[in-house]
């Protein structure tokens, strides 16, 4: 009898202990496959929600393709997705020689590896490009498609709140690059700048450092800008070099809650086609705001 109640003893706490190693077995498992599908960061039309900013430059063929005819355009706006495969988009294209501001709608198209392509109609007629996400659904780059073009691209998400003068404040630096379109590349023109920025819709420039065609100069400039709530923005400037004093307008968009603000040269008339990237070095003096 002792016998039978010892084996009964014994097997109730074999099974208990063997309970005890499929239920931690169970847990292990499920930890780690939702371990491995973290990790996997696959993508779905989801990742992309919400407005997102974008610049781009390069250049467009005439067809068939030749380096004679080719001009250089640039580009900079606003793109929304729908996080269900819709699109809308509004820009400001200058090719060279005309400004055209572009509105349009369309559809987009995610794989679970982070690569999509989408497609634009409206003033884009028929605009196409493949992407790739990154930064978890914060930025993407991408490339046009459409034959005859070599023109790639970045975009990034606006921001979680509506835009103001007050989104583009601080010191900012930024980086140009501008191809005069008089000619094949007749002149190129780039520059290293630093801004101060006073979120009320003023901007200027202290001596900034120029290369027209590796001549290079030291001109500052003064100037305005204007904010709508959908983050597009506009900036007037007037640029000050020794006894020349010429007028320059800069359409684009603000990115990354204010942090960067990127443009497209939009002077009318157009002779150049360009991008400026700002990117905030600090805030304004006595601004303790913002989400640095």
């Amino acid at each position: 009898m002792k016998t039978r109640e010892l084996v009964e003893t014994e097997l109730r706490g074999f099974k208990a202990v063997l309970r005890l190693i499929v239920f931690g077995s169970i847990v292990f498992l499920g930890l780690t496959l939702a371990v491995h599908a973290k990790d996997k960061n696959e993508c779905t039309r989801e990742s992309l929600k919400g407005p997102y900013g974008f610049v781009l430059q390069g250049l467009q063929f005439p067809s068939p393709p030749s380096p004679v005819g080719t001009v250089p355009v640039s580009a900079a706006g606003v793109m929304v997705f729908d996080g269900d495969g819709s699109l809308a988009a509004q820009d400001t294209f200058n090719n060279g020689v005309t400004i055209t501001h572009r509105t349009g709608t369309g559809s987009y198209t995610v794989d679970a590896d982070c690569t999509g392509s989408a497609a634009l109609g409206g003033d884009f007629a028929g605009l196409s490009f493949h992407f790739v996400i990154v930064s978890r659904g914060r930025e993407f780059a991408f490339v046009i498609t459409n034959p005859g073009t070599d023109q790639p691209g970045v975009a990034m998400t606006a921001g979680d709140e509506e835009c103001a003068l007050a989104s583009f404040k601080g010191t900012y630096v930024n980086t140009r690059l501008d191809y005069r379109a008089i000619g094949f590349f007749s002149t190129v023109n780039i520059g290293l700048e630093v801004a101060s920025v006073d979120g009320k819709g003023n901007i200027s420039f202290p001596p900034v450092v120029q290369s027209l065609n590796g001549v290079f100069s030291y001109p500052t400039a003064t100037g305005t800008y204007t904010v709508s709530s959908n983050c597009i923005i506009a900036m007037d400037l007037l640029i000050v070099d020794g006894a020349t004093a010429v007028r320059r307008r800069r359409e684009g968009v603000v990115v990354d809650g204010g942090k960067q603000v990127w443009f497209t040269s939009a002077n009318i008339p157009s002779t150049n086609a360009g991008t400026a990237r700002f990117k905030r070095l600090s805030r304004h003096d006595g601004d303790e705001g913002g989400h640095d």
